[in-house]
C-alpha cells in the first residue's frame, strides 16, 4: 500500500489530532468539511482515496499503530456518515510513527495526523 501511494498524488490536507487520542476535534472541521465537498465533487466522486494515519515518535510501535489506524478510521466513518460517500471508495490504513511529518520534531503535532492519498489516476476512475 506504501509503495502505490508514494506514486499517487496527495491531496495536500491534513486532518491533526490532539495527543494520544482519535477523536476529531472542532479544529479539524473546516479541513474535514473539505475533504468530504471534494470527495462529493464530480471529479473526484469516483475516486478511491487512501486516509493514512500517523503518530508522532513517543510511545511504542503496536499502540502507535493501533492509534494511527484509529484515527485514519475516525476520518473514514466521518466522511461516510457525513457525506454519504461509499465506504468501499475510502481506505483506511495506519503508518504508526513510522513516517513523521517533522522528523527533527518526533514529538511534534504535525506528526499526529491523518493524510489524505487519491489512489486511482482520474482517467481510471472516470472510465
Amino acid at each position: 500500500m506504501a509503495a502505490i501511494a508514494a506514486k499517487r498524488p496527495a491531496i495536500d490536507l491534513e486532518i491533526n489530532f490532539d495527543y494520544n487520542s482519535a477523536a476529531l476535534t472542532p479544529r479539524a472541521e473546516p479541513q474535514l468539511k473539505s475533504l468530504g465537498d471534494a470527495l462529493i465533487s464530480s471529479d473526484l466522486k469516483d475516486s478511491i482515496v487512501m486516509l493514512a494515519g500517523h503518530t508522532d515518535a513517543k510511545g511504542g510501535d503496536d499502540y502507535n499503530q493501533t492509534l494511527s489506524e484509529r484515527r485514519a478510521e475516525s476520518v473514514k466513518r466521518y466522511l461516510i456518515d457525513r457525506y454519504s460517500i461509499r465506504p468501499d471508495h475510502l481506505v483506511a490504513v495506519g503508518y504508526g510513527k513510522k513516517q513523521l511529518k517533522d522528523p527533527s520534531d518526533p514529538l511534534g503535532a504535525e506528526n499526529r495526523r491523518v493524510q489524505i492519498v487519491n489512489m486511482v489516476e482520474h482517467d481510471e476512475a472516470t472510465k
